[in-house]
């Protein structure tokens, strides 16, 4: 996917040069600990490897990770899990965490809508997996905007916080999201 722009934000295309600036807005704990699979504490060393390899595994447009800017400043991260590391089975799955200062003004929203319509116009399928940890109400929250339902909760293992959590499992269909916001 190319980039996409929304009335405050732009989402691009992750970049080999956007390793330090990821790692000035995500390396705090209160993101991190949100997510499943960082390493904590975590270092420019970890964003670097991450930012290279998700470059080098980039076969197609919707394997593209998006950093989200709001003015120029780097304000968080957005993507589908790349097709190989799909099942041939499973439905992709949207990921997202956004710089802590930045929170409550609804970017998120505007930049998960903007994605997900993107990756429905690509042709991802016809259904987007998600979820969130239970203690996660904010991104839950986004997910409910824009239309996902709760499928089933599960129990996932938090590599931050070195522990299982209860974790709240979401599916979006095509029609679903076409129809707009419930």
């Amino acid at each position: 996917m190319a980039e996409i722009r929304t009335k405050r934000l732009q989402l691009r295309p992750l970049r080999a040069g956007d390793a330090e600036r990821i790692f000035v807005a995500f390396n705090n704990w209160e993101v991190v600990r949100r997510l499943a699979a960082p390493p904590w504490p975590h270092t420019i060393e970890d964003t670097r490897a991450f930012v290279a390899r998700r470059i080098a595994f980039r076969s197609e447009p919707t394997d593209a990770l998006h950093v989200i800017e709001l003015s120029n400043a780097l304000i968080g991260g957005i993507d589908c899990t790349p097709r190989w590391q799909q099942r041939p089975d499973a439905a992709p799955v949207l990921g997202y965490w956004l710089a802590e200062p930045f929170w409550g003004q609804g970017y998120m929203t505007e930049a998960a809508r903007a994605f997900v319509e993107e990756l429905f116009r690509w042709g991802v399928g016809d259904r987007i997996r998600s979820g969130a940890f239970a203690d996660n109400l904010a991104s839950l929250r986004v997910q409910e905007k824009l239309g996902f339902i709760r499928v089933g909760e599960s129990s996932l293992f938090c590599n931050p916080r070195g522990a299982e959590f209860l974790h709240v499992n979401t599916v979006l269909t095509r029609d679903r999201f076409l129809a707009g916001p419930p």
